[in-house]
């Protein structure tokens, strides 16, 4: 079951001239950006990898945190963004990013600076703020999180707040697309053990919208719910048939992060980390909605991992503050050894590419050579990747 449009080792190789500076240099500006504009949201996903952060039953956790990114703190963020070059934004959360009314200003002033920007949202408040434009004219890609195939496991499985419910957002979805012309849609679902049995219902669902994706996506468990402890091989197993029907369901449209499954399924004792160094991170950091710049979007509501605040000091400033970056990441991969890592992390594919190229690299006899190698590579595979600049 590959997939086409995510392919986290040929993006690595679309971007290798930043991951040489960082083997070079010990810092580079970050490829992508993963940005909370809010740590508050409308529905209550109890598998959300952000769950401790915003759930009502997370109020007693040190995390529990439902702000929203000022304005200010916000547009400062995205001319530092422009300042150092960075490549690529996701509007992710935290929370449901388009609670935060800002949005659409920071959206248009990235896209006036031809910053490629992707979204993660419920849809169910695009009308709100009118976004549909904005989306359409500056966004490359919008992702919808549904997670069902029918309005009842939806309402169920999402907790919606009144009125941003299952026919609000099949709105929403239904106008976007009717007024886009260029942007890539794709539809989300996090495959559990209560959604899987959704997987045929949500293929024949949207199987005629005009939409490029439906992609399934195994949950991952995150170290504050259940201890991390990830679902066993033999339920990846279980729903393998149902993926294969629902991939001759939606044909091209089908989409699944299998290299997830892959580790979850073979790679069971460690789930395929057998990197030393978390890389990954250090080209695609996570700003979160109380504007600490994070390691990555897993140690999201963790001040112990961030490496400084944007209401005392610019991105650009923190970012390359490199003492504080090296001893935050000296203490992940050589004292915790990333105990406190949630297993499949988002850096975690990019981790897996890179340390292998790390340790070729530091192994070379010519270096020269090696880098003009990685080059000629990124050339053939250039314009074979959507989205290269999303790690």
């Amino acid at each position: 079951m590959n997939s086409n449009i995510f392919s986290p080792k040929e993006k690595i190789i679309s971007n290798i001239d930043r991951v040489l500076e960082l083997f070079e240099t010990g810092i580079t500006s970050p490829v992508l950006v993963e940005i909370d504009p809010s740590n508050a949201c409308n529905h209550g996903c109890y598998f959300c990898i952000s769950s401790y952060i915003h759930l009502p039953e997370s109020k007693h956790l040190e995390t529990y945190d439902r702000s929203v990114m000022s304005k200010d703190v916000l547009m400062s963020l995205c001319k530092d963004i422009v300042k150092m070059n960075v490549r690529a934004v996701n509007w992710t959360g935290g929370g449901e990013p388009t609670v935060n009314s800002n949005l659409k200003y920071a959206i248009e002033y990235l896209g006036k600076h031809n910053v490629k920007m992707g979204m993660f949202t419920n849809g169910t408040l695009l009308d709100r703020f009118n976004l549909f434009e904005t989306l359409v004219n500056n966004m490359s890609w919008v992702r919808f999180s549904i997670d069902a195939g029918n309005e009842k496991t939806y309402n169920i499985i999402r907790r919606p707040s009144k009125n941003q419910t299952w026919s609000k957002m099949i709105n929403n979805l239904e106008k976007l697309i009717s007024v886009n012309n260029k942007i890539d849609i794709g539809l989300g679902f996090v495959i559990t053990p209560d959604t899987y049995t959704g997987i045929i219902d949500f293929a024949n669902k949207f199987k005629d919208y005009d939409v490029k994706y439906c992609q399934y996506k195994p949950e991952i468990v995150n170290r504050e719910r259940e201890n991390g402890v990830q679902r066993k091989k033999e339920f990846w197993q279980k729903i393998e048939p149902l993926l294969k029907e629902a991939k001759n369901i939606l044909g091209s449209k089908f989409q699944i992060n299998d290299y997830k499954l892959e580790d979850l399924e073979v790679n069971t004792e460690n789930y395929g980390r057998t990197y030393k160094k978390c890389l990954g991170s250090q080209i695609s950091p996570a700003i979160g909605a109380d504007g600490e710049v994070y390691v990555c979007t897993n140690h999201r509501g963790y001040k112990q991992y961030s490496y400084g605040n944007l209401n005392q000091n610019s991105f650009d400033i923190i970012w390359n503050n490199i003492q504080v970056k090296n001893n935050i990441m000296h203490k992940i991969d050589n004292i915790e050894k990333f105990k406190n890592c949630t297993q499949l992390c988002k850096p975690h594919e990019s981790n897996k590419a890179i340390w292998n190229l790390y340790e070729e690299y530091n192994n070379s006899i010519d270096k020269e050579m090696f880098k003009n190698n990685l080059y000629k590579q990124k050339l053939n595979i250039d314009n074979s990747i959507i989205h290269k600049e999303f790690i």
